[in-house]
């Protein structure tokens, strides 16, 4: 066979292998992301019931950007500790009743997005008990080491909407 020969027999393989189909990639286990980010979102209440600076940081990835309801923004560990410590001292203690995800939108097996929300009572000196919810989004990354953190996250804040009333 003369090289052209060769050269001819070569591009006809290359070109059937490229245009063969391609194994689908598997879809990650949008299950199994959701019950780890449920287990992550579920250390919120006792972190902050603790007043637990240090933990709220460990729950971000290292360069993670915390943007609070009244737009502060904490970025890189040390500025998300001292954040944190800065809402202690300032916030009268508060419960977080629950986290909830209401949206969970999977990039990949180690990138997703949740919108949440946490529902939390907290008591103002000389006032009522007051019921509040805080929307959330954040921008999860699950480290070499397995675990997921929040690499982005904005708050948001209010009063807990009224239930609808039953005609």
């Amino acid at each position: 066979m003369n090289a052209s020969a060769i050269l001819g027999v070569a591009a006809v393989a290359v070109m059937t292998s490229a245009c063969a189909p391609q194994p689908a990639t598997p879809r990650p286990d949008e299950d199994a992301i959701r019950s780890a980010l449920n287990t992550e979102l579920a250390k919120l209440a006792p972190t902050f019931a603790a007043k637990d600076a240090a933990a709220v940081a460990n729950m971000f990835t290292q360069d993670a950007t915390w943007i609070l309801p009244d737009a502060s923004t904490y970025t890189g560990h040390a500025a998300i500790e001292a954040g944190a410590k800065n809402v202690f001292a300032a916030f009268p203690p508060m419960s977080i009743q629950g986290v909830v995800i209401d949206r969970l939108i999977v990039i990949s097996d180690s990138e997703a997005v949740t919108f949440s929300h946490q529902n939390y009572t907290m008591t103002e000196k000389g006032k009522q008990p007051a019921s509040r919810v805080n929307p959330f989004a954040d921008y999860w990354k699950k480290g070499t080491d397995g675990a997921w953190r929040v690499a982005y996250e904005v708050n948001a804040d209010g009063p807990a909407p009224a239930a609808p009333k039953q005609p």
